[in-house]
């Protein structure tokens, strides 16, 4: 396919294979070898590169949704004859020592600096949550990026909008025709899937599709591209009930004020699932697609009882998203349809809504335990008690026998000790099951105390 795009201000055109990673024409086609290549996976962040302005790790990003996008390079930053003020601030602190993290780190450090100009340290330390150094010991990078703030230097805004603008799509090669497409609409989307069922790769995000490409050593014979269509990406509240669009990425998730308004447990789990680089690309629908039991939002999603909309050419069913996920990386969806929305009731007064993780590594790590609770209190009793658990079985669970032990119970401290052994009881882990079955005991003693006065 011939592609289009801005690259450090200049229009810039190549051929290429849709599924290509952004990292390999970078590096290979443009010559930009400033943007390195870690873990190919998307962990180590040294990859990353601004995509309209959102720090992105460009190990995730086909070819096939680049058409008509901004792209910041490390090369595109400062020289060596004129860097930009936050690169001298790197030397000036001590902060570059092999520097193979420090262009990756420099561009999130920018992303962050443009959407927050006085940072502090705990926002800093997140911002770079997803960026790997194994020489600094990370002290001299967040100097260097705290006087960068208290210095005032310059960002590069991003372009606004372009996540959500309409598709713009690269011109295929005859032989590529039919089989990749970047629909305009979602019925485009759909008619799609009709003709080609079972087509190789749906992409949004890519954070799943693209490290299993990696794996296999191919790229996809046929891939349809939503990652842009509009209607994917909104969020509203309709009568009583949370609208959530597909597409709609973790970091939309949290800047969203309908979901901080009613589901701030929502965005804790979007905050706490992924690093900044990967929240700008990994969606909520895809987080419920590729149906891994080590997925952050399904357990939190089944105890908050939200369901799924499935859409096809002929119409749309939806579907509890304790029905949904029916086995492991298995759903409910069919070859022609398409995961469109997610719903969610609106939690009525005095209801308690969490989200707990436990993992080795706050800023990226899969869930060792993940636990998903709501339950509400009535003169003094729980009830409409759900909890859900995750990472501990082939797919989420409901911890039936526990919301069935609490429903019309007094939270007391026996009830508690008595829901957590229940808990520990219920499930299973396969690896390290006496710190999981500890882990989940502990976080549904800790949902519970919350309603003691």
């Amino acid at each position: 396919m011939r592609l289009r795009c801005t690259v450090n201000g200049r229009t810039t055109e190549c051929s290429t294979h849709p599924m290509r990673r952004l990292l390999d024409i970078l590096r290979e086609d443009l010559g930009l070898t400033g943007t390195k290549e870690g873990c190919g996976e998307g962990e180590c962040g040294a990859c990353t590169v601004l995509l309209d302005g959102a720090p992105v790790t460009s190990c995730m990003v086909p070819a096939i949704q680049l058409e008509g996008r901004d792209i910041r390079t490390i090369e595109g930053i400062g020289s060596p004859k004129a860097p930009h003020p936050l690169q001298r601030l790197f030397v000036e602190e001590g902060a570059v020592q092999c520097g193979f993290c420090t262009p990756g780190m420099i561009l999130a450090a920018l992303a962050l600096l443009q959407d927050n100009p006085t940072p502090d340290r705990a926002a800093i330390r997140f911002a770079l949550s997803g960026n790997l150094c194994r020489c600094t010991g990370y002290e001299a990078i967040f100097r260097a990026v705290e006087r960068a703030a208290a210095e005032d230097v310059p960002t590069f805004p991003p372009r606004e909008g372009m996540q959500n603008d309409t598709p713009q799509s690269p011109r295929f090669d005859p032989g590529e025709e039919g089989r990749f497409t970047v629909p305009r609409t979602l019925d485009e989307a759909l008619e799609h899937l009709a003709e080609h069922p079972g087509a190789r790769a749906v992409l949004a995000g890519g954070t799943d599709v693209m490290p299993d490409m990696r794996k296999r050593g191919t790229l996809p014979e046929s891939a349809v591209d939503i990652s842009r269509l509009p209607e994917l990406h909104r969020i509203r509240v309709q009568r009583d009930r949370l609208h959530i669009g597909a597409g709609a990425t973790n970091a939309e998730l949290q800047r969203n004020p309908n979901v901080q308004a009613h589901f701030p447990c929502l965005v804790e789990a979007a905050r706490r699932s992924g690093a900044p680089t990967i929240q700008h690309r990994a969606t909520i629908g895809g987080n419920l697609m590729t149906a891994s039991p080590a997925a952050d939002l399904p357990p939190l999603l089944m105890a908050l009882d939200a369901s799924v909309t499935l859409a096809c050419s002929g119409g749309t069913r939806t579907i509890p998203v304790a029905e949904h996920i029916t086995g492991y990386r298995e759903t409910a969806c069919h070859g022609q349809e398409l995961l469109t929305e997610i719903s969610i009731p609106l939690p009525g007064r005095g209801r308690v809504q969490r989200f707990s993780k436990r993992a080795t590594r706050q800023g990226l790590s899969l869930a060792r335990v993940a636990l998903g609770c709501s339950a509400g209190l009535f003169e003094g009793r729980l009830g409409d008690v759900r909890i859900a658990c995750g990472s501990m079985t082939p797919v989420p669970m409901m911890l039936e026998e526990v919301m069935a032990f609490l429903e019309g119970k007094h939270p007391d401290s026996e009830t508690i000790r008595r829901a957590g052994e229940l808990a520990a009881a219920a499930v299973e882990p396969r690896k390290t099951p006496h710190f999981r079955k500890h882990a989940t005991r502990g976080l549904v003693e800790q949902f519970l105390r919350e309603f003691q006065p």
